[in-house]
């Protein structure tokens, strides 16, 4: 009986806390556009709410191994970043829809064929979306991320799963 009732008080506490969780963590998988082609793409976050309406997130994202052997100069083309973000975030019961803005540290190997070069840098990544709580403190969403890579545009649509902690 104790853990039933204790298993209620943490579910419906959850939704409460839901745009100010105080660790949250999830993956998303979706797929990445990188010079005219489209990959499978990767990510996990990690993530606190400082205030109920913003918080701060990291992570990391493959965005996928790109063929571009049928354009001049291709070859194959793989990259990743890890992000540091600001998450604002509006709450409509168990609907949440966020922005995310911050910077990427990315990383674009190619293949000795390829015209891009061996590069790394920092730049620029900013994010739409929402999650809808499916019980207690597990959410479902989809977002739209945009990463610059040195002039480049990656975009990014992903289906995304959150467990809120705390």
């Amino acid at each position: 009986m104790k853990k039933t009732l204790l298993a209620l008080a943490f579910l419906s506490a959850s939704s409460a806390s839901f745009a100010d969780s105080w660790l949250y963590g999830g993956v998303s998988v979706g797929q990445s556009d990188f010079d005219g082609k489209d990959e499978t793409a990767y990510s996990v976050h990690v993530g606190t709410g400082i205030l109920p309406f913003i918080g701060v997130e990291g992570g990391y994202t493959n965005h996928g191994r790109f063929d571009i052997s049928n354009v001049k100069g291709g070859g194959d083309v793989s990259l990743d970043s890890t992000y540091a973000a600001i998450k604002p975030s509006w709450n409509f019961g168990d609907l949440q829809v966020y922005a995310k803005g911050g910077v990427h540290r990315w990383t674009l190997d190619a293949s000795q064929t390829s015209r891009f070069k061996n590069d790394d840098g920092y730049d620029v990544m900013w994010s739409v979306g929402a999650d809808m709580e499916v019980f207690g403190p597990f959410a479902l969403g989809a977002n739209y991320t945009n990463y610059k890579m040195d002039g480049e545009d990656v975009g990014s649509y992903n289906l995304t799963a959150t467990l809120h902690f705390f």
